[in-house]
């Protein structure tokens, strides 16, 4: 695609583009064999985090494009088989997938900060494509939301954990301090505008499906920019040596010990006859 912003196209077009998008960033941002040697594959449970964002981001597509299967125990199901015939597998959802997706939409409706955020003008799911001005990369994101009126853009998380802790956690694991600093940059590069500010909506996805608006640190955004910013180099450098793309197969050699928490552990010196 050409460098742009773009709102109308598919999510199949987007993905289908082969510039680089985050989670080629945040893979390599672990180590190259982390990218080219561990595709992802998605989860078992991808559908669902994909009918919530439809749900909450384009309420008017997720009624037409999903079907809620309520009394179909399973995918077993006859009701179920006979509904492929008219939708795609990851578009129907069956039996507790429908309970639970209703659950998240009702509790998201309950955060103030959230439907003010999503009440405001603005669009969902706009694409956009860039060259990087450091690497000269070809670059590629895709905003949940973007408000005319909030400084910031707005990311769905379906979670296991929406607790401050929990999804810190998450946050950590996933990388998600990559995805904005990346966000932002590709931002700027389309927009010309320099935004400081992410936000993510994490949403749990068993009960009680509870939900939060959190705002990226300023600290965790600057070191998801050094980390971003060094993954891009270290692309470049893999598509001009196709030897570097195995970095990270082979760890170094290291001493190893117990957990720490070993270390702390009383004996009880007590003999039992």
């Amino acid at each position: 695609m050409e460098p742009g912003i773009y709102y109308d196209i598919s999510n199949e077009d987007y993905h289908a583009d082969p510039a680089i998008g985050s989670t080629s960033v945040k893979a390599m941002s672990v180590s190259p064999a982390n990218l080219y040697f561990n595709p992802f594959k998605g989860s078992k449970s991808a559908h669902i985090g994909t009918a919530i964002h439809a749900a909450l981001l384009e309420p008017h597509l997720f009624k037409s494009q999903f079907l809620m299967l309520s009394a179909a125990s399973d995918r077993r199901s006859k009701e179920y088989k006979e509904a492929l015939s008219q939708y795609e597998c990851d578009r129907i959802l069956v039996g507790q997938e429908v309970d639970t997706v209703s659950r998240m939409i009702e509790t998201a409706r309950m955060n103030e900060d959230f439907v003010d955020y999503m009440r405001s003008a603005g669009k969902s799911e706009v694409s956009m494509f860039a060259t990087c001005d450091i690497t000269g990369l070809p670059l590629k994101c895709r905003f949940d939301r973007l408000s005319d009126n909030y400084p910031y853009p707005l990311d769905v998380k379906s979670c296991n954990d929406a607790s401050p802790r929990g999804f810190s956690q998450a946050f950590g694991k996933f990388h998600y301090h990559i995805q904005a600093a990346f966000y932002l940059h590709v931002f700027r590069l389309v927009t010309g505008k320099t935004v400081d500010q992410f936000c993510f909506f994490a949403i749990e996805n068993k009960q009680p499906y509870r939900n939060c608006m959190y705002y990226i640190g300023e600290e965790s955004l600057d070191a998801g920019r050094k980390a971003m910013f060094a993954a891009l180099e270290k692309i470049a450098e893999c598509l001009e040596n196709e030897a570097i793309k195995t970095e990270g197969i082979v760890l170094p050699s290291a001493e190893i010990n117990i957990p720490s928490y070993l270390f702390d552990e009383e004996f009880n010196d007590e003999v039992f006859l």
